[in-house]
């Protein structure tokens, strides 16, 4: 008896085990398929910074229906194969962890975690592989492989507005915030008075803002209202007449 209760006790701190490890993420049940067909929450990831650890769930409804050579047909599940252009240091875990994810009535979510520690700034439009899968004679075929990669962009910043100012160098502060609603802060240190020009660009060039100011000595700000634009990402340029500094914006 005293073995049995013994196995008995085994198996279960095994499965608890397991079942601890396998439970990578937890979908957020606030995320609807607003859009339809399908949806990811968020619509824009909150920023990382360089060697801060990071952890950010992706929750995903899977589409019902897909358009394939000019039809709608009816999704029996969705895999992803793969996410490609992910920062440096970080990895990504599906849940379930086969990445299968089944449409159903009603909704059920499954998540991705994005984890890990980045290393290199910058920002990093996601390339989600996606192979959609539909029931032909009753047997689950798989169609073309499918990439997304407009739909989630990572933005790896190098410090917070805290970072230590070497006070004889011209230096960009990151925007507050980034991503941004409607304004956002665009912020730098000058060690003289100085005439200071900021030129925001959307991603095909197209100069959407400018604004000049004559500094003071010390951090000074642009407080940029883009409440007009598309959510995106855009490029902006702080010049200060000697040097240009070339920066990312997110839009929610």
């Amino acid at each position: 008896m005293k073995n049995i209760l013994l196995l008995t006790l085994t198996i279960t701190v095994n499965i608890f085990i397991y079942e601890s490890l396998n439970a990578q993420c937890t979908p957020d049940q606030s995320c609807n398929d607003i859009g339809n067909p399908g949806e990811m929450c968020p619509e824009v990831l909150p920023p990382a910074t360089v060697n801060i650890p990071y952890n950010q769930v992706v929750t995903i409804i899977p589409p019902a229906t897909f358009d394939y050579n000019g039809q709608t047909v009816s999704i029996n599940k969705i895999k992803i194969t793969n996410v490609e252009n992910i920062p440096q240091g970080l990895t990504y875990q599906c849940s379930p962890a086969n990445c299968e994810f089944t449409p159903t009535t009603p909704v059920t979510r499954y998540c991705i975690l994005l984890s890990g520690t980045p290393t290199t700034p910058g920002t990093y439009p996601l390339k989600v592989h996606v192979v959609p899968y539909i029931l032909i004679l009753g047997v689950p075929t798989a169609l073309p492989e499918q990439v997304d990669d407009t739909s989630l962009v990572m933005v790896v910043n190098t410090a917070s507005s805290a970072q230590i100012i070497n006070s004889s160098k011209f230096t960009v502060l990151p925007p507050q915030p980034n991503p941004f609603n409607s304004t956002v802060s665009i912020s730098f240190y000058c060690p003289y008075t100085s005439s200071i020009d900021l030129q925001v660009f959307d991603v095909l060039g197209n100069k959407v803002y400018e604004e000049k100011m004559i500094s003071n000595k010390g951090e000074n700000s642009f407080k940029f209202d883009g409440s007009n634009l598309k959510r995106g990402v855009y490029i902006y340029k702080v010049n200060n007449g000697r040097e240009n500094f070339v920066k990312q914006l997110i839009k929610n």
